[in-house]
């Protein structure tokens, strides 16, 4: 049997898909990404360190806050500044609302369709009008954080080396804390939704790994926990990861220690469940699966979960901001400060540093000299270390299609529901 598919709708980027099996064994699965090459670290070599981050947020629409973040927090870690508990805060928002756009337009008009068998996404939302509506809320709640703090939904403005360069009013802060509730109700419908679903029967192992944090559900910060890690610091894990790239693909792979893994909602949910917020623990024990889940469509799963988790950590960091008495920060002190640092860097100074996108662990390397330029660079995507994996798991789960005698328009669309539970962006792995 010979399976192509040319286009998998509702992925970020282009890709197909092609596939033979012979006497039920798959002689070939392999992923077709129809990017072109867009030379991310390039572009990024020999610019200063106050344009790259802005640079990096163009990398991803749908995830521009995370790019802009974990630049900023790479370069920090260089010149070896430690930025202020207020500036933590309103990033650790700007990361909530991030997951919670990213995550509900996942979730509703992403995979929803999958699970009824249907192509027209009208037909969804006139099935499903109340939760169409949730999705819709999350996503207007989550932009309206990021808008607030950085200026704009897309592309942040006012994040920068050290801190802000604007900060948000006392008054639209307490405007989102009172627009929190409504998210809250909507995260937890949702959730409850997704949890009753029938999700596709498929264990398979698997490294899972993630940021683990021990204070808190990790997104911002935290070390790296694998499988048989319990915490390395970026700084270890980074430069471990080997990055393999197809001589007919623009894309990169990544492995550890020589096997594929993967990341995100559902790696998060493995590590670190016990940290869940009370509602988002809640419909975790309502989605009645035993963790850690070996199957990968309940990557799917997983992000309803932290829909809920996200709006309940964005209320407590609204109350919290809400009671301190936020400060613009001296921009000429923090410049003086950054120059000092600069100057008293010997040859080079190195910073590498990891946070959680919505997809997975997000990673930054950067090497940069006594005049704020950029020498060397390097970003490993969560969508980069998921693809290995994701093409291990369609060989893996083929063959049990075919054993089960499924007509090949059904394996095909079995196919694009897997695909799409990774939640791929294939812009974000181009490089």
């Amino acid at each position: 049997m010979h399976i192509k598919i040319d286009h998998i709708a509702k992925i970020e980027g282009h890709a197909g898909f092609t596939a033979d099996i012979a006497g039920g064994n798959v002689t070939r699965a392999r992923l077709n990404v129809l990017e072109g090459a867009r030379l991310l670290e390039g572009i990024l070599r020999s610019r200063g360190i106050f344009e790259v981050s802005q640079i990096t947020s163009r990398i991803c629409g749908i995830c521009p806050v995370v790019h802009t973040l974990t630049s900023l927090k790479a370069l920090e870690r260089a010149l070896n500044i430690e930025v202020s508990e207020q500036t933590i805060l309103l990033r650790k928002l700007m990361m909530m609302g991030q997951i919670l756009n990213s995550h509900a337009l996942h979730l509703f008009f992403f995979s929803l369709s999958d699970f009824f068998g249907l192509s027209d996404d009208l037909i969804l939302i006139k099935k499903y009008p109340a939760r169409a509506k949730d999705a819709l809320t999350l996503r207007e709640f989550g932009n309206k954080i990021i808008e607030n703090i950085g200026g704009r939904s897309i592309h942040p403005l006012t994040p920068t080396i050290g801190g802000f360069l604007k900060i948000p009013s006392h008054q639209k802060l307490g405007q989102l804390f009172n627009q929190s509730g409504s998210a809250l109700a909507a995260a937890k419908n949702l959730a409850k939704l997704f949890s009753g679903l029938e999700y596709p029967d498929f264990v398979r192992s698997a490294p899972y790994v993630s940021l683990r944090h021990s204070q808190e559900y990790a997104f911002y910060d935290g070390l790296v926990k694998t499988s048989k890690e319990e915490g390395l610091d970026p700084n270890e894990f980074m430069p471990v990861l080997k990055e393999h790239q197809l001589q007919s693909s623009a894309i990169k792979f990544s492995f550890y220690q020589g096997k594929p893994f993967m990341v995100g909602a559902v790696s998060r949910l493995n590590n670190n469940a016990h940290q869940l917020n009370s509602s988002a623990t809640k419909a975790l024990k309502s989605a009645k699966i035993i963790l850690p889940t070996l199957n990968p469509f309940h990557n799917i799963l997983a992000q309803a979960i932290e829909l809920v988790h996200c709006v309940e950590e964005a209320q407590k960091l609204l109350r919290r901001v809400l009671q301190k008495e936020l400060t613009e920060e001296d921009r000429a002190e923090r410049d003086q400060l950054i120059q000092a640092k600069l100057k008293a860097i010997k040859g080079t100074a190195k910073g590498i540093e990891a946070m959680e996108a919505p997809r997975g662990t997000l990673y930054y390397f950067y090497e940069i000299g006594n005049d704020g330029k950029v020498v060397n660079c390097n970003i490993i995507t969560p969508t980069a270390q998921n693809l290995a994996r994701l093409e291990r798991d369609l060989s893996e789960y083929l063959p049990k299609l075919v054993a089960k005698k499924t007509p090949k328009k059904a394996i095909e669309e079995k196919i694009k529901t897997l695909v799409r539970a990774y939640d791929p962006c294939l812009t974000c792995a181009t490089h």
